[in-house]
């Protein structure tokens, strides 16, 4: 499948974004939670993925935002750590989900974000348990297309047309018709 050619350490980092939000826009789509601020007042709500705003923007903003859970995504194509726990300390240490441009296993990026972050703690114990506490999940291209291979054609389709939407939202692209 082309979809899965263009996930690989090469790809754009705009386009790379644009898939990642369209893949987990998916994944996400059908799984449901159920919440309320009571137990007479729990309703069932599915997972919503919002992209919040223009891809590599470096404008300091999260890239997506998951109702209802309040679930921060930041995509990011850099081995350098120091750019995740810059991403981390804006947010006052609130928990992040990185996508990670790499084949990496996740659980290796994860493992080494840990370690970054006891290093970067000088010691404070209170500082490297929120740095550990804050990256609440790593996702690399491995599960990007473990994700791709799950959907039905309709999914795909639905795939194909938010990536060109937003290639062409972010490439300032004006269909003439």
């Amino acid at each position: 499948m082309a979809l899965k050619n263009l996930l690989n350490t090469d790809t754009e980092a705009r386009i790379f974004e644009i898939m990642s939000y369209a893949i987990l826009e998916r994944h996400f789509k059908n799984i449901t939670v159920y919440i309320g601020f009571s137990l007479q007042d729990i309703e069932k709500k599915p997972l919503e993925l919002y992209k919040t705003g223009r891809t590599n923007a470096n404008d300091g903003g999260i890239d997506f935002v998951m109702k209802p859970l309040g679930r921060f995504f930041q995509v990011t194509e850099v081995s350098n750590y120091d750019k995740y726990f810059l991403d981390i300390d804006k947010v006052n240490h609130y928990p992040i989900t990185f996508v990670v441009k790499t084949f990496k296993p996740a659980n290796e990026v994860y493992s080494e974000l840990i370690q970054y972050g006891s290093e970067k703690s000088g010691g404070l114990e209170v500082l490297q348990k929120k740095y550990h506490d804050a990256v609440e999940e790593v996702i690399t291209i491995n599960e990007l297309i473990s994700w791709i291979n799950e959907l039905n054609d309709s999914s795909i389709k639905w795939l194909i047309e938010e990536i060109d939407r937003y290639f062409k939202l972010e490439m300032n692209i004006v269909e003439v018709n």
